[in-house]
């Protein structure tokens, strides 16, 4: 693991983040995506910090750095560094929302079944995958833990930092990551049912890696929450809370994160 981890630098928009504006009395735990990155919640998290939240985006082990680092580590890293960061937080704050994007929606679930919290924001949560294979990944990985498929960053991606980390994380099919990503599935599915929180799903009717009906997913699975709200987003895709949606998004979260419980703003 430690030769692995010499191999690795951090790519530069990959750091984690932190703000607390004057005056905040809440705190969002915003946590990023299978492969992603910190970045990728930003703008939302920014949204949030107007508003006078404190904002946390902390990075998994493994992600932002380089493939070698990401298949020395697992769904628990990525899990523990999540609890951790909602620690960090709450030795400031005495509420700690949770916001999730993709597979950061799992792992915000999974704590939202076993902490406190009152408000729990899931960006296309990952709880149904589109990728057919990807529940039989936990067989093949130990005999083919990577896939060569030499992919290259599309034209769309225009920003250093993402060419980097889609180079490093997304040319080839890292079955053994895919793998971890299903365990996740599994237990955020079990731990559903468990979360008493106050739910927003915010998904795109264009995804092509979750179910754009996984809002009725949640509403149907979690059902002790204290109310769900779904948004689906027409024509948006997977990457909405990061590509030309973000503004979009970003104020569909902070208007619902201001709101009162009747829906009404104060």
């Amino acid at each position: 693991m430690l030769d692995a981890a010499s191999e690795a630098r951090l790519i530069e928009s990959s750091r984690p983040y932190r703000k607390d504006p004057p005056g905040a009395k809440e705190a969002v735990l915003l946590l990023h995506g299978f492969t992603g990155q910190p970045y990728e919640l930003a703008r939302i998290a920014g949204a949030l910090a107007e508003a006078g939240y404190a904002v946390m985006g902390p990075r998994y082990p493994g992600h932002g750095t380089c493939r070698a680092d990401f298949m020395t580590t697992g769904a628990e890293d990525w899990v523990r560094r999540a609890i951790d960061a909602w620690l960090e937080l709450r030795a400031d704050y005495e509420t700690v929302h949770l916001l999730g994007h993709s597979m950061g929606g799992l792992i915000a679930s999974s704590l939202a079944s076993r902490l406190p919290c009152s408000r729990l924001v899931l960006l296309a949560p990952a709880f149904e995958p589109l990728n057919a294979l990807l529940p039989f990944t936990p067989l093949i990985a130990p005999f083919c833990p990577v896939i060569k498929r030499g992919r290259e960053p599309g034209p769309e991606d225009r920003d250093p930092g993402r060419i980097e980390q889609l180079r490093e994380y997304g040319s080839d099919d890292l079955v053994s990551g895919a793998a971890q990503l299903e365990r996740l599935v599994r237990s955020s599915r079990r731990a559903l049912p468990g979360v008493t929180s106050r739910i927003l799903v915010i998904c795109g009717s264009e995804d092509k890696a979750v179910s754009p009906a996984v809002g009725d997913y949640v509403a149907r699975v979690a059902v002790n929450a204290t109310s769900v709200d779904h948004v689906k987003l027409d024509g948006a895709g997977h990457l909405f809370p990061f590509d030309d949606r973000a503004e979009e998004a970003a104020g569909l979260v902070r208007d619902w994160m201001r709101a009162r419980p009747d829906g009404t703003r104060p």
